[in-house]
């Protein structure tokens, strides 16, 4: 209890320090929703909350701090901790448990996203080591438009990363179009070294925001797997994400803002058998009672088969979220 005591003294003390040195910057949410699953009994409810701080050492030099809790853990945690470097007018270096930032889903804040949840691409590819933070290096170039970062990540697992990420807007008649290649090179001789694509187009069309991806990349976990059977072949998954959505305004105090969305996906896991794969559909609604507060509902359909019983699809993994979002 005296420990719980100390964190959160520390944390509430810790903006007023900075900001007695006026060179911090802060932002964060608070989340609170409940979560029923298919064929689920219960509705369960959770809270998560998390503070991010950014303090500038000089005009050149940045340390970025994020804390986060929920109501599972039930503790404060040090989410990432990174220092970014501004080596040139339009060339950055960052430092730290970085983000890979492979693909739109990564490199966009949760929070900020439309949907509550990332998609069904995003969680299968994460186990896999694709899409989770990493100690690593990060350099980004950005000029006239266009953007190319790299970087080279390393965990306890010993296994290496390297992310190249491209991405120019305005592209003929699109908002932006960006390509993400990632390379993982492991020390552990029975799980295979892996790459892995991702193209990806954005555009706004009459109001409304649409966001197109494609997945390519091999399963390090699966080819082990169909190796220990004997196989000689590598396991290549394959994904296509969507998700569209729209603000409309409203002369309301109330609700002045309302934003309805529709994301969708295929998840094949292996290329050689597509008629077994995962499908997701979600459509979701976000009441903004202002710009940074906004009630989300969203309904997750997701259906999947198995490799022997083809014919029958599975909904399990499918729930309806209702969440409130304060963001700051």
């Amino acid at each position: 209890m005296r420990r719980l005591l100390l964190v959160f003294l520390s944390i509430q003390l810790l903006p007023v320090v900075l900001y007695s040195q006026k060179k911090v910057s802060y932002d964060g949410y608070f989340e609170i929703g409940g979560k029923a699953e298919y064929n689920g009994i219960y509705i369960e409810s959770y809270y998560n909350a998390k503070m991010e701080f950014e303090y500038k050492v000089n005009e050149n030099t940045e340390v970025e701090i994020d804390l986060r809790g929920n109501s599972e853990e039930r503790e404060i945690t040090l989410y990432e901790a990174s220092a970014e470097f501004e080596l040139l007018d339009n060339l950055e270096l960052e430092v730290g448990d970085l983000k890979k930032r492979f693909g739109y889903e990564e490199w966009t804040s949760r929070e900020k996203l439309p949907t509550i949840r990332r998609s069904i691409v995003n969680r299968y590819l994460e186990p896999l080591g694709y899409v989770n933070r990493e100690p690593g290096i990060q350099i980004e170039w950005e000029k006239e438009g266009f953007l190319l970062s790299g970087g080279v990540h390393y965990n306890e697992s010993h296994t290496a990363s390297y992310v190249i990420k491209a991405v120019k807007k305005s592209l003929w008649s699109l908002d932006c179009a960006f390509a993400n290649l990632q390379i993982v090179r492991t020390r552990d001789t029975e799980i295979p070294n892996a790459t892995a694509f991702n193209l990806g187009i954005f555009d706004t069309v009459a109001g409304i925001a649409s966001i197109l991806e494609f997945y390519y990349s091999l399963d390090p976990v699966e080819s082990h797997y169909s190796a220990l059977e004997g196989n000689d072949n590598d396991i290549y998954l394959g994904a296509i994400r969507f998700i569209t959505s729209k603000v409309f305004r409203f002369e309301n105090k109330i609700i002045p803002y309302f934003e309805p969305v529709l994301s969708g996906a295929v998840l094949v896991n292996n290329m050689d058998y597509t008629d077994v794969n995962k499908l997701q559909l979600l459509l979701g609604f976000n009441f903004y009672f202002n710009n940074n507060t906004r009630l989300m509902i969203n309904g997750d359909l997701v259906s999947g088969n198995r490799p022997y019983s083809k014919s029958k699809r599975s909904l399990t993994e499918s729930n309806i979220i209702i969440q409130l979002q304060v963001r700051w």
